[in-house]
Parts: C-alpha cells; sequence; structure tokens
C-alpha cells in the first residue's frame, strides 16, 4: 500500500476549503491546471472520485468528505514536525476574540486547519460585538481581536477593506412608491449609517423594519422577506437570498474597513499570532505582509 503523497493532499485541502480549483490556485501559489493535474492524481491513485462539480463549485463527495480530516491532520502533523525539528514550533494558548460577521464563512475552516498544524497552541474563542472586544482588549482578556476599528479603542495592527452587499429574499421585490423596508444591526453598528447614508445620497426614502444583535436573526429575518440588509459575502446564504443592485433602483453598497488588534506588549511577529494571523488571513483574503506603521502603532 503506498503512501498518500502531501503534495496532492494539499490540493485537495485547499480546493475543498475554498470551493473551487480556481480559489485553491490562488492559495497556492499554483495554476489551475497544476491543481486539477494533482486532483486527478490523487481520485486516480485511491481509485475514488472526491470532487464534483456542483452550481457553486466543487462539492465533496461521500469518500471525499472521508479523507478531508485525515488529510488535514496529515498536512498538520507534517508542519508540526518540521516547526519542532527546527525549535520554532510555537506553543501556549491563544485568546482570540471576534466579531460575529467575522465568525462565519471561511474563518472556521481556517481555525481547523491552524489547530491541526499547531497541536500544542491552544485556542480560546470569543465571538462579540466591537465595543466589548475593544473593552476585553483594553483588560487583557483577548490576546487578538479583529473588529471595527470605529468601535475599538487601540491602534490596529493591520486594517483592510471588504464590501458590502445588499441583500434580500429571493422572492423579494424592491417597492417603487414605498420606503424601503429595512432590517438593520442594534447598536453602535457603523454598517447602519454607511448603509443610510448610501440611500440618503440617492434620496431613496426608507424606513426600519426589523433591529437585532445577532446575524442569524437577521438572516432569518431576510430570507423571511421582511426587508433589505446589508451583509459580507460570507454571511450570504445564495440559496434563499439574492444580492441587488442598480437594476433594482439600489446604490453601491458601501465598503466597511476591519483591523487587527493585539493586546499590548504583544505584537505579530510572537509565534503563536503571528502564525494565527497567516491562517487568518489566507481565509478573509486579506495580505497578511507587514504595512509601515504609523508611531502609534510601532509600540504594538
Amino acid at each position: 500500500m503506498r503512501d498518500l503523497e502531501t503534495g496532492l493532499l494539499r490540493a485537495f485541502v485547499a480546493t475543498a476549503e475554498c470551493g473551487s480549483v480556481s480559489a485553491a490556485a490562488v492559495r497556492l501559489a499554483r495554476t489551475q491546471s497544476a491543481v486539477s493535474m494533482q486532483l486527478r492524481r490523487l481520485e486516480d491513485d485511491l481509485g475514488v472520485k472526491l470532487l464534483t462539480r456542483g452550481p457553486r463549485g466543487m462539492d465533496l463527495t461521500e469518500a471525499g468528505h472521508v479523507l478531508l480530516p485525515y488529510a488535514q491532520k496529515i498536512l498538520g502533523l507534517s508542519a508540526s514536525a518540521r516547526r519542532a525539528l527546527s525549535g520554532r514550533a510555537p506553543h501556549g494558548p491563544i485568546r482570540f476574540g471576534m466579531t460575529e460577521d467575522i465568525a462565519v464563512g471561511a474563518l472556521p475552516k481556517a481555525l481547523q486547519r491552524f489547530a491541526a498544524s499547531y497541536p500544542d497552541v491552544a485556542l480560546d474563542l470569543a465571538v462579540a460585538d466591537s465595543p466589548a472586544l475593544s473593552q476585553k482588549l483594553a483588560l487583557g482578556l483577548v490576546d487578538v481581536a479583529i473588529g471595527d476599528p470605529a468601535e475599538i479603542s487601540a491602534a490596529p495592527a493591520r486594517t483592510w477593506r471588504m464590501p458590502l452587499k445588499w441583500v434580500a429574499a429571493r422572492g423579494f421585490v424592491v417597492p417603487d412608491q414605498e420606503p424601503l423596508p429595512l432590517i438593520t444591526f442594534d447598536g453602535t453598528c457603523t454598517w447602519d449609517r454607511r448603509m443610510i447614508g448610501a440611500l440618503d445620497a440617492i434620496a431613496k426614502p426608507w424606513r426600519t423594519v426589523l433591529t437585532s444583535a445577532s446575524l442569524s436573526s437577521i438572516q432569518s429575518a431576510i430570507e423571511a422577506g421582511l426587508g433589505v440588509a446589508v451583509l459580507l459575502d460570507v454571511g450570504i446564504r445564495h440559496d434563499t437570498m439574492k444580492v441587488l443592485g442598480a437594476a433594482d433602483g439600489m446604490p453601491p453598497a458601501p465598503l466597511v474597513e476591519f483591523g487587527l488588534f493585539v493586546a499590548g506588549g504583544k505584537g505579530l511577529s510572537s509565534g503563536a499570532i503571528g502564525a494565527l494571523w497567516e491562517f487568518v488571513s489566507d481565509a478573509l483574503q486579506v495580505s497578511a505582509a507587514p504595512r509601515v506603521l504609523s508611531d502609534a502603532q510601532s509600540s504594538l
């Protein structure tokens, strides 16, 4: 019985997690044809079909679901062995805080890969809104957090922007004469201010029909056809929701900013935290490369 080739397993895991060969090729810095060839070689070696092409990308077959956790563990142990032999294996706990909209989509899979690659690092996860994360950072209750820079009283080590999208239920029709029904996030959410500002800029009347602090409640309200909301792409349930655009009379959806915050006295040069950021930035499709920091940020 031949050993499984880690290069082929890496192509399989990347495709399964990214959902498409093209996205996996970007992650692996390879061509699509090269990744496709590796997938075919792995399937030929195992004698089973691992992936099928679906309406939204590549779907795992039953055999693919069986192989995936084994492949993730094999790759994680391989990377851990190299780090252990080089004396660079991070260890210890990381208390990681994030907003709910970040804690969905590809991030859980990235954290799963991180845990497999760094078995000696214990992740303690907290999901909260940005003001609560700001307080946790100030009190030293989290080591690293991702949230809204406008609501966190600290200087971010990294910042990036992500596009929002106008989202409604598949059968929803934007009203012509009546105010647009809006579903908004409760609290001091800067998304709402940007959303309302975009509507006011084109003089489109609106009214709030539901407010909630829970992303799942917002998603359920959208699916029920109660109104329109703005979501990140990772929060859109494409089988029950549709994205609205100019053809629906909607203005361009705003961009929102996120920041990575590291507790005082620590930085991304720290072994475990730096390793975690590599996985998180890959899942969020954000550059993990350092940028020029301001004087205030350089003290982190």
